[in-house]
């Protein structure tokens, strides 16, 4: 069992790739050299490629999930709102009507008593 100096090579590659720091680089150095050969520390990167495509895919989807549950509470409060001046405007317009039927009673007794007043007087 020699030191193979291409997996030493693949093996920093995968440590500089997987931790970023000088450690790591080292440590992927001397296991691709001793242990390890270029299949393998290939394949481990290209798995790497396929996680860091994966997470960026579930980063992007967990971002549009909140996008839409923001979208939704926007939604359901604008229609909230609409339900509030809706029945604000319906009760305004009850209120309406009924003082509406009140003057006309008004006026209608108004009527009757001008109406007595003008047999009493003629």
């Amino acid at each position: 069992m020699g030191f193979n100096l291409l997996s030493a090579v693949a093996g920093a590659a995968q440590g500089a790739v997987m931790g970023g720091n000088p450690l790591t680089v080292g440590a992927g150095a001397l296991a691709g050299g001793f242990g390890g050969n270029t299949t393998t520390a290939s394949g481990g990167l290209g798995n790497s490629a396929q996680d860091f495509i994966n997470s960026g895919y579930l980063n992007a989807t967990e971002a549009l999930n909140a996008q839409q549950m923001l979208f939704q509470l926007q939604v359901q409060a604008q229609s909230q709102q609409f339900d509030e001046m809706t029945s604000e405007r319906s009760e305004l317009l009850r209120e309406q009507n009924a003082l509406r039927d009140v003057a006309m009673e008004q006026r209608k007794a108004d009527n009757t008593i001008t109406k007595e007043f003008i047999k009493s007087i003629g």
